[in-house]
């Protein structure tokens, strides 16, 4: 039996894709150590994993309302921070593998001097995090700070990327990072959605476990494009209330959780902010998704271009106003090419064993490492 450690943190939509390969290295029959921030503990454990909290990641907190330089600030700590990285390379020992999320670049390189291969698990699109992430202010701060995310992720041992690699710019291009890179596909399970014909159209809407600038103005023009609708409406908050109380109409509600599992199969339509984990678990249900980003330089407006592009949904300012917001939602709920781009997306993803693949990765790392052949591949 192998000891595989994962490297992560509370981000939100990186956290369930990474205990799902988790899940599947430990069904294979592996030992898996979580190392990440303390609030993770009782979802690890919940998992059957064993949970070490690394003390270096007490700064960081998704939750909060931060400035957009505080955010940043933060973001590059994240990929940076040397006593992270220290705290990492001491905790991996005796690991015979390590999967390191992309958001903790000197992370991966600690775990690299610590003789262990390391797989960098990016959670969304490889174009994504090769120009809008390392050439935006997170990554300069981050390169600056000596830990570049682009050379620590060429140095792993491994890339794994969990999306829908014909959504992906990145694949089409090659880039030297690329073409050493496994494309796994997407992680988010589903069942091919079957809402009530009996009952008006339900539309489930998600915007993000991550404070964003204008969320509670993003709910209240959602929630009034839906009131003027022929709709049922459900707004889950995912545990992150808003900075004030929304107003909402009679065919809205709002509950603080919800389980998406049983939500999006009954749905017609999805109105979310374009992060990977939520878009890709509607489509995965071959329901159509509404993206409003919430912020301009994360993957976010890129998930909902792709999503546009593929005709299973559209994109739209998060400043969209409530009449422009229900004129986009009468459309998706109303356009038979939406509703099958979304279902063909969904087969596939259905048809898709996201995990097992990456797992397949891990395991060829721990082979090599047991053979004395791990290489760290350059770009």
């Amino acid at each position: 039996m192998s000891t595989i450690t994962v490297v992560t943190v509370d981000g939100g939509g990186n956290v369930p894709p990474t205990l799902r390969i988790a899940g599947e290295l430990a069904r294979r029959g592996h030992r898996i150590e979580v190392l990440g921030h303390r609030r993770q503990a009782e979802a690890v454990g919940r998992a059957g994993h064993a949970f070490r909290a690394l003390e270096s990641l007490d700064f960081w907190n998704s939750g909060v309302r931060r400035s957009v330089p505080a955010a940043i600030g933060q973001a590059a700590r994240l990929a940076a921070d040397r006593d992270l990285e220290h705290e990492v390379r001491e905790a991996v020992a005796g690991s015979d593998a390590a999967i390191v999320d992309s958001l903790m670049a000197s992370s991966t390189r600690g775990a690299q001097q610590g003789g262990v291969p390391a797989a960098v698990l990016f959670h969304t699109y490889l174009e994504y995090w090769e120009h809008v992430y390392r050439r935006g202010p997170v990554g300069v701060a981050a390169r600056l700070s000596g830990a570049g995310p682009l050379t620590e992720w060429a140095h792993a041992a491994a890339r794994i990327v969990i999306c829908d690699v014909a959504l992906d710019p990145a694949s089409s291009r090659r880039t030297p990072l690329a073409r050493e890179t496994d494309w796994v596909g997407a992680l988010e399970a589903g069942r091919a959605a079957a809402p009530d014909a009996s009952a008006p159209p339900l539309v489930v809407v998600s915007l993000s476990t991550t404070w964003f600038p204008g969320q509670t103005d993003a709910y209240e023009r959602i929630a009034a494009a839906l009131g003027s609708l022929p709709v049922r409406g459900i707004i889950t908050l995912g545990g992150l209330r808003p900075d004030r109380e929304l107003r909402l109409p009679p065919n809205v509600r709002m509950v603080d959780r919800a389980d998406h599992g049983e939500l999006f199969p009954r749905a017609s339509l999805v109105i979310g902010h374009g992060g990977h984990s939520t878009t890709f678990r509607a489509l995965a249900h071959g329901v159509p998704v509404l993206v409003l980003p919430m912020h301009p330089m994360l993957d976010q407006p890129m998930v909902g271009r792709s999503i546009e592009r593929a005709g299973a949904g559209q994109a739209l300012p998060k400043s969209s106003s409530p009449a422009r917001l229900a004129a986009a939602v009468t459309d998706l709920l109303s356009d038979e090419g939406a509703r099958s781009a979304a279902a063909r997306l969904g087969e596939r993803l259905q048809a898709t064993d996201a995990a097992g693949a990456a797992a397949d990765v891990v395991e060829r790392l721990v082979r090599e490492r047991s053979h004395g052949a791990a290489g760290s591949p350059t770009a």
